[in-house]
């Protein structure tokens, strides 16, 4: 609260500086103030959410920013932390691992059609084993019909077929 000082002798009214005195404002008016001083939940998760989502948007532009650029930005700001990269090869490398490449390339072709072979092999092996299990079932079937019909045919020497020759 602020108390004025009484006014100076010879000094009109107009004459003083002015200084404020204390406000009074209407309760409708102190409501609202004290109200707006603190923000609802909503209010501050929207802020909250913000500042996550611009952190976060930082951090991914940044680890952009570092994985297209890093070695070359690191070796420009600070030639100490080169050796955190490592060193782009030199055309003599380069041209000494084309070969080695080309037959790696070759190699990896090579085993795709082995594997595919195998594969091939492995089905026709499946195929195979499925008919020979027919056959067997066939032979079987077979030497059952033959059994079946062995009994039925006379027997030479044996004793009913002498009595219908008499």
């Amino acid at each position: 609260m602020y108390i004025e000082s009484p006014p100076l002798a010879g000094r009109a009214a107009s004459d003083r500086p002015y200084r404020p005195g204390p406000r009074t404002f209407g309760p409708a008016l102190t409501r609202t103030l004290s109200a707006s001083s603190a923000p609802p939940a909503i209010t501050q998760t929207f802020r909250t959410l913000g500042r996550f989502s611009v952190v976060l948007f930082i951090g991914i532009g940044a680890t952009l920013a570092w994985q297209s650029y890093g070695g070359e930005l690191v070796s420009a700001w600070a030639p100490s932390l080169r050796w955190l990269f490592p060193p782009s090869p030199s055309a003599e490398l380069q041209a000494q691992l084309k070969p080695v490449a080309i037959d790696l390339a070759i190699m990896k072709r090579s085993i795709e059609q082995l594997a595919s072979n195998q594969d091939q092999l492995a089905r026709k092996q499946d195929q195979m084993t499925q008919a020979f299990a027919t056959l067997q079932v066939a032979v079987r079937d077979i030497n059952q019909n033959i059994l079946a019909l062995a009994p039925l045919a006379p027997k030479a020497g044996s004793k009913s077929a002498q009595p219908a020759a008499q």
